[in-house]
């Protein structure tokens, strides 16, 4: 199954402390001036709790995943796999309670688009003003006469989160190569699908647009290269801004973003490698209004790997890098793992510690902050089931709504991996 984020052009392997339960291709890195993380008794968060019961209709004993969640207002939908094929799952009720959404092919839409059928997972989630958006990929096993396995997009609307069907059809989101669709958001302008392509031996990034939750068409560069330009290039992220759209990812190994007013052309913004770094990406970003905030990893010649920041107080014209503070601990490894506005700031989760053995840390920017990133961030190492203790525990997905924060995630031991689920007042 393919990672929710893509890092290109390093030669990184999947962190083993959090690929149970999520597979996030990660790049960190290289500046060792940071602050560290307040003892874990300040973190002031309060636990997770267990979702094997809200995450079911799987089947007993059926393996599930999940690696998005967004919020409109008291709606909730969470998304990932169940039995390995893709899975959603809604809450109208503020995320205290959760069931199955169902999931209602539309023929001849997509060669995998029988959700219920095929393997796969749902690797984003966006609300706008004409409903729901899911996307994804699924796959096929090869067959006895020899067709070969095939992954493609997987593209699913929804009017109210509780019923879905498949929206992108096959023509629009076909390529020669790979086509990963890694991330959607929703504005003023409509929706938008970002990702990237294989062009022979590169990657290209690619997006694509629609006013609604049909009728996608590919969108193209406002200045030529932009996203089919030299080396390797890919969106990982996106979210919208009082200007548009800001997705962020990489260009060859340094952070790049690109920007569009209405998602029908894109315009790419170089960033510089953090201080210290051989090559970097930024994974996921988020905003509120003007102000925008991505978080990635970033790694060293050596290969020490660190997490950084990315903030905007321009919808995405210009930025400042920084490197995340890290838990006091100096943990082996340390990845974000998942974003998400709130409060007027920024809330954003990590996993650290070793391979088999690692917990949540939680970064914070204050509504206001953004203008001194470099001292604005803070972390702490919470507490509690689903965020500290043996074995994996991470959270892989954050959204809020009004003063409450919800994330999805898992803790694992080498006995059994559950899903959990994570609500906090928000801090801003």
């Amino acid at each position: 199954m393919r990672a929710r984020n893509w890092a290109v052009s390093l030669a990184v392997p999947l962190l083993a402390a959090i690929a149970v339960g999520i597979a996030a291709v990660i790049i960190v890195g290289a500046n060792n001036n940071v602050g560290t993380a307040p003892a874990a008794i300040d973190a002031g968060f309060p636990p997770a709790r267990s979702a094997v019961a809200d995450f079911s209709g799987a089947g007993a004993g059926a393996a599930v995943q999940v690696s998005a969640i967004a919020a409109a207002g008291a709606t909730q939908v969470a998304a990932g796999s169940a039995a390995n094929r893709p899975a959603l799952w809604v809450s109208q009720d503020g995320g205290s309670s959760w069931r199955r959404a169902a999931v209602t092919p539309l023929a001849n839409a997509n060669a995998n688009a029988n959700a219920n059928h095929q393997s796969g997972q749902i690797a984003w989630i966006a609300h706008g003003t004409a409903g729901w958006l899911a996307v994804g990929d699924t796959a096929t096993a090869a067959t006895a006469a020899g067709t070969a396995a095939a992954s493609q997009p997987l593209v699913l609307g929804s009017p109210n989160g509780s019923t879905w069907t498949v929206t992108g059809d096959a023509a629009t989101f076909a390529g020669p190569g790979l086509v990963v669709t890694a991330a959607a958001a929703a504005g003023g302008a409509g929706y938008v699908i970002v990702g990237h392509t294989s062009v022979g031996a590169r990657l290209a990034a690619a997006a694509w647009y629609a006013p609604g939750r049909t009728g996608w068409r590919r969108a193209s560069d406002a200045r030529p290269g932009a996203l089919d330009g030299p080396g390797n290039r890919v969106m990982n992220a996106v979210t919208a801004t009082s200007r548009g759209f800001v997705a962020v990812g990489a260009v060859g190994a340094a952070p790049a973003a690109w920007l569009s007013g209405t998602g029908r052309t894109w315009t790419l913004v170089p960033l510089p490698l953090p201080a210290g770094a051989a090559s970097a990406a930024l994974n996921y970003v988020a905003a509120d209004g003007g102000t925008v905030a991505a978080v990635g990893t970033e790694v060293t010649a050596s290969g020490q790997r660190l997490p950084f920041d990315a903030v905007s107080t321009d919808a995405g014209a210009t930025w400042t890098l920084a490197p995340l503070p890290l838990p006091a601990t100096a943990p082996a490894t340390v990845a974000v793992t998942a974003l998400t506005a709130a409060g007027g700031g920024f809330t954003a989760t990590g996993s650290y510690g070793l391979p088999g053995e690692s917990d949540v840390v939680v970064w914070t920017l204050p509504a206001g902050a953004a203008g001194g990133i470099a001292a604005g961030w803070t972390a702490v190492t919470p507490q509690g089931k689903g965020l500290s203790g043996p074995g994996v525990q991470a959270i892989t997905a954050l959204t809020a709504a009004a003063a409450t924060m919800t994330g999805v995630g898992f803790t694992a031991t080498t006995v059994a991996t559950e899903p959990t689920i994570w609500q906090s007042p928000v801090r801003s």
